[in-house]
């Protein structure tokens, strides 16, 4: 079997050359940890959501159930995140491929479906109200920011697991002894 080194210029993994001084690794805790903190953001927004329709339930009549189960589907979502957040956490400082794939691949999943959440908990309210209130606008518009951030996280986590799959370490120097 034929092994393949990638050499990579420290200027290039670092960037220290240019306008912006961007380690790829510390762009990837970065994705990480706004994860994290959004996540728990989100849980507590959509907790307090569910809260609030409980005394309003005569307002969404019909539709109550489905608005409170598509709440909780986000919040489900987003606790799921959280974790993979903190498991993504471990797989940068330890470098381990194998820790970084499930954030990766639940971030993904769990974006789509927490879309799909807010899309129809915003369909049934707007059955009920007959337009699509205030609420909805910011809670769309919430989102849409947080899936921009998202996938920013995303791409500088995939940089990292690409670059960490190739070989580049960003742990010190072995020691010898003589």
């Amino acid at each position: 079997m034929k092994s393949t080194t990638v050499l990579y210029r420290y200027n290039d993994i670092s960037r220290k050359n240019g306008f912006y001084s961007l380690n790829i690794r510390h762009a990837a805790i970065t994705g990480a940890i706004y994860t994290l903190n959004i996540s728990v953001l989100v849980v507590l927004i959509y907790s307090w959501m569910i809260s609030s329709n409980m005394k309003n339930a005569v307002l969404l009549q019909d539709v109550f159930y489905g608005v409170q189960i598509a709440y909780t589907a986000v919040i489900g979502t987003n606790l799921f995140i959280f974790a993979a957040s903190v498991i993504l956490l471990l797989g940068i400082v330890k470098e381990r491929v194998s820790l970084i794939v499930p954030w990766i691949v639940g971030l993904i999943t769990f974006m789509a479906l927490e879309a799909v959440a807010i899309v129809y908990s915003n369909v049934l309210r707007d059955h009920v109200n007959k337009k699509f209130d205030s609420f909805c606008k910011i809670e769309v518009t919430f989102y849409l920011i947080r899936a921009v951030l998202n996938v920013l996280s995303l791409l500088s986590v995939i940089k990292f697991y690409n670059m960490v799959r190739l070989g580049v370490t960003w742990k010190g120097p072995e020691t010898i002894e003589l």
